[in-house]
């Protein structure tokens, strides 16, 4: 079963919480799914307005960049029932200094550092209980939308719209295929050695931050545990994929596209803001406040 796999019994389903939209295992789970992760880089500034009321800044690229990634998500066995998934998300590191070098893969390479959080700003998923456990139990500024999902050996498509305020967030069509210039130059940008590391580990391990005003008033430390059966990158090709947002403040942050991550296999566990870091208020954000 796929709820036996390693991780799960390390971080098994082990209470439940009360959400509008009843009773809820926690932690959350996914023991199934496929779906992309779109990295790139925007505008260092307009990411900055953005975040504003966060008190979390942004990493630096060479540029007036900032990294950005997207992910698109279908969980097709999961805790909470099958769901989609569309996020935004920024990253932060604990040194302020830190000037991330302007790859096109440096995203991948930034992910996999200590120091780093990822805030997941901007969520929406396709079933309201999912988005009750998000928005009450994560402080994840969930949102309830409608989605489609496609899936073939040859196409990755989506289209999402927001079913409370209408209009489209984001649609897009990416190609499927094995770039091995893509792979070579992630071994190269990485290091062999640290390439070695990563691919021993039994799972990725991931600190993600709320947003502000949710629930919580600060940007709270969760750990997530991430255990994919296959990951294919490959560069975005303006040529022949398709990336279309809709009328959001995303759409304004000058985002541009530099690889497409393919993830099948999906094994995931979010913990909820605090457990295992020991902290209410995290180190980390009190160590970022900008006021």
């Amino acid at each position: 079963m796929r709820s036996q796999h390693p991780l799960f019994r390390k971080f098994p389903l082990a209470g439940s919480a009360t959400t509008s939209e009843g009773i809820v295992p926690t932690p959350y789970h996914i023991y199934d799914g496929n779906g992309v992760f779109i990295g790139g880089s925007a505008s260092l500034s307009a990411v900055q307005e953005l975040l504003r009321d966060e008190y979390v800044t942004p990493v630096e690229t060479t540029g007036n960049k900032t990294p950005m990634g997207i992910w698109v998500c279908n969980f097709t066995d999961a805790s909470l029932g099958p769901h989609h998934e569309l996020q935004f998300s920024f990253f932060t590191a604990e040194d302020k200094s830190v000037l991330v070098p302007s790859h096109q893969l440096s995203l991948i390479s930034l992910m996999t550092r200590p120091d780093v959080r990822m805030l997941c700003h901007g969520l929406w998923n396709n079933t309201p209980r999912v988005v009750a456990y998000n928005r009450e139990r994560l402080s994840l500024n969930a949102r309830l939308c409608g989605s489609q999902i496609g899936n073939d050996k040859q196409t990755f498509s989506f289209d999402f719209h927001d079913s409370v305020a209408g209009g489209s967030i984001l649609s897009g069509d990416l190609l499927k295929r094995v770039s091995l210039r893509a792979a070579w130059d992630l071994v190269s940008h990485l290091g062999l050695r640290r390439t070695v590391a990563i691919a021993r580990q039994p799972w990725i391990k991931l600190a993600i931050l709320n947003p502000t005003g949710v629930l919580l008033s600060t940007n709270e430390v969760a750990e997530s545990y991430t255990k994919n059966q296959k990951n294919l990158v490959r560069y975005f090709d303006e040529g022949k994929d398709r990336l279309e947002f809709g009328d959001t403040p995303y759409a304004r942050l000058g985002f541009e596209p530099q690889f497409v991550q393919d993830m099948e296999g999906f094994r995931f566990v979010y913990l909820n803001p605090g457990v295992n870091t020991g902290i209410r208020e995290s180190t980390f954000a009190a160590n970022q406040r900008r006021k």
